[in-house]
């Protein structure tokens, strides 16, 4: 498993829907999908509860989360992905490989700690 840390921004799916604030997210390629704390929720308008209801089983056990459709802004532009949101999640955002890894080719070089990004354009 490989992470690495990238600055993006999250708004509803809607025109002119206000951005977060930048904030950090961990790119995890051991993570099934993309979470986000359930404070992020709130911040861009959305009730966290009105979406669909998930659990995912996790380190330390079944967990609940919400489902919403998001953007994603980052590198190349803003992707449409479903996110979840968690309550107890104990870092701001993970960008995972449904919703994330869908949208960008990943190279991650151990020795360098480092991960390159290209970004795959659909035609």
């Amino acid at each position: 498993m490989y992470s690495a840390v990238l600055p993006i921004q999250i708004a509803l799916i809607m025109p002119n829907a206000p951005r977060t604030k930048r904030i950090e997210a961990v790119i995890d390629s051991g993570a099934g999908r993309c979470l986000f704390h359930a404070n992020f929720a709130s911040a861009i308008g959305l009730d966290l509860k009105s979406g669909e209801r998930e659990i995912l089983n996790g380190i330390g056990g079944p967990e609940e989360v919400w489902l919403h459709d998001i953007l994603l802004y980052t590198y190349g532009g803003p992707i449409q992905i479903c996110a979840g949101f968690k309550e107890n999640l104990p870092l701001a955002a993970l960008l995972g490989m449904n919703g994330f890894f869908d949208h960008f080719n990943l190279t991650f070089e151990g020795a360098a700690l480092q991960c390159t990004m290209d970004r795959i354009r659909l035609s």
